[in-house]
């Protein structure tokens, strides 16, 4: 029998189960003062419609290619609902995906983000949106739209998680890596710290830690990912170089050879730069060996650049007029697994 309701009982709402529709329209008008300056000419409509547009028109290629990529923050996320401090985890989430975008010599075009959580904070939450624009801005990127899902259930009390998703474009003949040689010059880029990797085993070392207040350690732990695009899209420099690597989950050992073709590898010299201090910690707290250390950090190298030989002092004094640390690491060897000589500076 179908059970008629009776005048007493109330309906169930949306808003009940944990959903407030009236928070997330508020929240999405906040948006256009968020991210509207970080809008190029090439975005045709703004937040609200159901899909972005951006326009190609601009972007005089003679075979053009679009590139795309797709990452999120990882449990970095966990660290920064702890310390309450929201501030640059947007960075990290534009930087783990422009620094893919540009290692295929790609100019990034636009920025998408998804932010799930369990209940909508309207202050809280748009702090995450605003660090997301102003890294955008940073990388020259335009934010063009996006997704918030509340979904309790899902997510408990303060738990939310990112993801991101970039477009830019490359002309065929430009696009990297080019061809790769035995004897062309390895130079890595300094990161800031673990960037957005390896955070599940930094959490796990963090519970081991005895120090009564580690807020230090943890703060230096959150330092956002370096955002490398000033680098990878100055003119010259994409002239000299042969390819780009981004160091993140699995290190050098497992990103650098994803632009090598058979045959070839690499010989890294390990004693050639310094290990962020956050990064000492970590390895030396998990106990870690050289081999388990670089394929779970970067530790201290976020990107790599792969010089011709015979540029090396071109590609140094371009570096170097445009502010950026460059350190030779190693070369290019036939083989087929990389070579580590000597050992990382953590001492």
């Amino acid at each position: 029998m179908r059970r008629s309701m009776s005048k007493k009982e109330k309906s169930i709402t949306y808003k009940d189960s944990g959903v407030d529709i009236v928070t997330g329209n508020d929240f999405v008008k906040k948006l256009p003062s968020i991210v509207n300056s970080t809008f190029d000419k090439n975005v045709i409509n703004g937040i609200g419609d159901f899909a972005a547009l951006y326009s190609l028109e601009n972007e005089h290629l003679n075979n053009p290619i679009l590139v795309s990529a797709c990452d999120g923050v990882g449990t970095k996320i966990k660290l920064a609902i702890d310390m309450k401090n929201y501030s640059s985890i947007g960075q990290d989430l534009v930087a783990m995906n422009i620094n893919d975008l540009i290692c295929a010599g790609a100019k990034p075009l636009f920025f998408l983000d998804y932010l799930s959580i369990s209940k909508l904070k309207i202050r809280e939450h748009s702090k995450l949106i605003e660090s997301i624009a102003v890294a955008c801005k940073k990388a020259k990127v335009s934010l063009i739209g996006g997704e918030t899902a509340e979904m309790p259930g899902i997510y408990s009390e303060n738990d939310f998680d990112l993801a991101g998703f970039a477009v830019g474009i490359v002309d065929r003949s430009r696009k990297l890596p080019k061809e790769i040689r035995p004897g062309d010059l390895i130079y890595g880029l300094p990161s800031s710290g673990p960037h957005s990797n390896g955070f599940t085993l930094i959490r796990k070392l963090l519970e081991q830690e005895t120090k009564q207040d580690n807020a230090a350690l943890k703060n230096s732990l959150l330092t956002p990912t370096r955002l490398y695009t000033d680098f990878a899209r100055d003119l010259f420099i994409l002239d000299i170089c042969s390819g780009f690597a981004h160091i993140t989950g699995g290190g050098i050992l497992d990103n650098l050879p994803r632009i090598f073709r058979n045959g070839l590898t690499a010989k890294i010299q390990l004693n050639s730069w310094e290990v962020p201090s956050s990064l000492r910690w970590a390895i030396k707290s998990a106990r870690l060996s050289n081999q388990q250390a670089l394929q779970t950090f970067n530790c201290g190298i976020g990107f790599i650049a792969i010089i011709p030989k015979n540029r090396r002092t071109d590609f140094e004094v371009r570096s170097k007029e445009i502010n950026e640390e460059v350190l030779k690491i190693g070369e290019i060897i036939n083989g087929n697994q990389i070579e580590f000589e000597g050992s990382l500076n953590i001492d």
